[in-house]
């Protein structure tokens, strides 16, 4: 008994000097400090899933992260890496803002992309998982719920996947999967 319980203890000191738990414990984590976890440069995949909504394929995206001078405000650049048939055989670039609103107590996630924009969403944080509700208009008319989950499962890498649902949230299907690792610095 004794020797699970070192055991566990000393997980639970390796998860928090990685970073993935708070080191102090009941010590919440502040704004700056979660959206830290966005910064850096990173390489990602997405992996289209062959649904109703998209055709398969793959991706690749050059994302950098850093927060401007003021230290509120974290902008991402993410850049594609191929040509797109979307964008008439260019390139895909959109950059996103990412903040928390002390007056709502929310985090916020501005994106702006050549096919329009800007779209504000909120940001749900539990832990290292950030979760995007937002709908999207469907082209046969009403909207389709969407959401896009990132769990960071290192301080270098993050997963992340795009589901949709067109029955309101009772079902939901699997668009894109993705997966970011940190490019060291």
């Amino acid at each position: 008994m004794r020797s699970h319980r070192y055991s566990m203890m000393l997980v639970v000191l390796v998860v928090s000097i990685l970073g993935l738990i708070p080191v102090a414990a009941g010590k919440e984590s502040s704004p700056h400090d979660k959206l830290a976890l966005w910064a850096g440069h990173w390489k990602v995949r997405i992996d289209t899933k062959e649904t109703q909504f998209r055709h398969a394929s793959t991706e690749y995206f050059d994302a950098k992260c850093s927060f401007l001078p003021n230290n509120i405000f974290l902008y991402c650049d993410y850049l594609s890496l191929q040509s797109n048939a979307e964008s008439n055989g260019g390139v895909m670039d959109d950059v996103s803002l990412f903040y928390y609103s002390e007056v709502d107590k929310t985090f916020k996630y501005t994106n702006v992309a050549a096919e329009g924009g800007p779209n504000e969403n909120t940001m749900q944080v539990d832990g290292n998982v950030w979760t995007r509700p937002f709908e999207i208009t469907r082209k046969s008319g009403g909207v389709a719920k969407a959401r896009e989950i990132y769990n960071f499962v290192s301080p270098d890498k993050h997963v992340a996947r795009l589901e949709i649902s067109i029955d309101n949230g009772e079902h939901w299907t699997v668009v894109h999967e993705a997966v970011a690792t940190r490019e060291p610095q």
